[in-house]
């Protein structure tokens, strides 16, 4: 349990370090080191970066040359999340035409690394890769040859171990990419990798063999863009344009036949886009991007409260002992009570505006500001 401040100031501080570069990645621990992805700010290289959680020295870089693609206004070369695993981190990202893919020892040193030629996006990458069975699965999307796959990699050596193509049959180039990460969830007793894309569904995998389990196409017009929030099998996400969540689905899956779907949402019910859900002890809080901040009822949709809690968001609130916790692009992070009861706990200045999610480890909240990475000890 932490007991981490609902409120704070500089003083509570443990450590804050200035960052050498950009990015909107999120920081991600494994013990008592800290890794995140930085791009530089002469934009000619990208790195992995490793902290120590306890002081926030740099333990070490390592770093690759960097092409430039296309971005969205708001985007950078750095937004996906690494993922760490007992023996190694992983990061995913585009450059130039191609996705590419690394895993590091946590030493920093290079285990392997993997290429997909034409990759291409009108928003540039933003998904990030998650760990599943002894799989890294990740999305690579092009526009130009018209196909986007779901990939299954062996941890260690990088091989591929399955392919899924994400079937797009319209004519909008859009919404060929996949700009949520998969999450997994166990059903059942069965473990299964979770994939949404705008054009193709949902799609429910065997992250061992890449195996569809389930589908469920929707109607949907709008990207995906906050990742998919699940609680006991229950899952939701949404999709949205220009800054609003408009359109927002939840599922029940089985581990055979269609999912059952439980309700649907839209552009009048309080959902955010950019932001990721959360659903907790069957309550679905969904951040707007706008500063709103609805409650509802998990398995109907029905809402308890709707309130605003002022400012702009993209990063994704977390749970921490009875708290919501989520930081804006203003350079506030406000705390909210958790449960049916909606009472804002806090507001804490930050040195910058904030994008990325905060992390929660060892009695430690983990904040990457624009500018900064701070840690803040509980009592």
């Amino acid at each position: 349990m932490t007991q981490l401040p609902a409120e704070f100031t500089k003083a509570a501080y443990d450590w804050a370090i200035k960052l050498e570069g950009v990015g909107h990645s999120s920081p991600v621990l494994w013990g008592e080191q800290l890794f995140l992805t930085i791009n530089s700010d002469d934009g000619k290289d990208r790195r992995i970066e490793s902290y120590d959680a306890r002081t926030g020295k740099r333990l070490w870089k390592w770093s690759a040359p960097l092409e430039e693609h296309n971005l969205h206004k708001h985007n950078n070369f750095a937004s996906s999340t690494p993922v760490a695993t007992a023996n190694a981190v992983f990061a995913v990202w585009g450059s130039g035409e191609k996705t590419e893919a690394v895993a590091l020892t946590h030493d920093g040193e290079l285990i392997w690394k993997r290429e997909w030629p034409s990759f291409s996006s009108d928003h540039g990458f933003g998904a990030s890769p998650i760990a599943s069975n002894g799989a890294l699965v990740l999305h690579t999307d092009s526009v130009q040859a018209r196909v986007s796959q779901v990939i299954g990699l062996d941890l260690k050596t990088g091989e591929t171990i399955w392919e899924v193509e994400r079937k797009t049959t319209g004519e909008d180039e859009k919404h060929l990419t996949a700009y949520n990460t998969p999450t997994t969830v166990k059903i059942n007793g069965q473990e299964m990798v979770i994939v949404l894309q705008t054009n193709d569904g949902w799609k429910g995998l065997d992250p061992a063999t890449g195996e569809l389990i389930w589908s469920h196409p929707g109607a949907y017009t709008m990207r995906s863009v906050g990742s998919i929030a699940s609680e006991d099998g229950l899952l939701f996400a949404t999709f949205g344009s220009g800054g609003n969540g408009k359109q927002g689905t939840a599922l029940r899956p089985g581990t055979e036949g269609p999912p059952e779907l439980l309700y649907e949402l839209g552009i009048k019910d309080g959902l955010g886009y950019v932001p990721t859900p959360l659903i907790h002890n069957g309550l679905l809080y969904l951040w707007g991007d706008g500063g709103v901040l609805t409650c509802r009822d998990a398995e109907t949709g029905a809402e308890i409260y709707r309130e605003r809690v002022g400012g702009n968001f993209f990063s994704s609130p977390v749970i921490t002992d009875g708290k919501i916790l989520c930081g804006s692009r203003d350079g506030e992070l406000i705390a909210v009570r958790l449960g049916p009861k909606f009472e804002i706990l806090g507001r804490s200045r930050l040195v910058s505006g904030m994008n990325a999610t905060p992390a929660i480890a060892n009695n430690r909240l983990y904040l990457r500001t624009d500018t900064h990475l701070i840690s803040i000890k509980g009592k």
